[in-house]
C-alpha cells in the first residue's frame, strides 16, 4: 500500500504534520497530527509498503508485543484510508 503524493509531511512548531495539497486540500479540511510512531509508518506509506512490514518495524523500535503492533498498525492503515491518504489500489 502506498500514501497518495497530496499529502505533504512537515514539521510545525515542532509537531510533525500532515499537510493536503492540490486535489486533497479540496477533500480534507484541516491538517492531520502524527506521533513518533505515526511520522515512522508514514514515510513507509510514503515508499510503498505491507501490513507485515510496518508491524515489523514497529517491533524493532518500541518494545511492544506483536499483537500490540498488529493492533496499532491496522488502527493506523484504517485512520488514512478514512481520511483518504492511501491510494486506492496501493500502486
Amino acid at each position: 500500500m502506498k500514501a497518495r503524493e497530496e499529502f505533504m509531511l512537515r514539521e510545525i512548531a515542532g509537531e510533525a504534520i500532515l499537510v493536503p495539497t492540490g486535489d486533497a486540500a479540496l477533500e480534507i479540511n484541516g491538517l492531520i497530527s502524527l506521533n513518533g510512531s505515526g511520522v515512522m509508518l508514514y514515510r513507509m506509506l510514503q515508499q510503498g509498503t505491507t501490513e507485515d512490514a510496518m508491524t515489523a518495524a514497529l517491533l524493532e523500535e518500541y518494545e511492544v508485543t506483536e499483537e500490540t503492533a498488529k493492533a496499532d498498525v491496522r488502527k493506523f492503515i484504517d485512520k488514512m484510508q478514512k481520511a483518504n491518504i492511501l491510494l486506492d489500489n496501493g500502486e
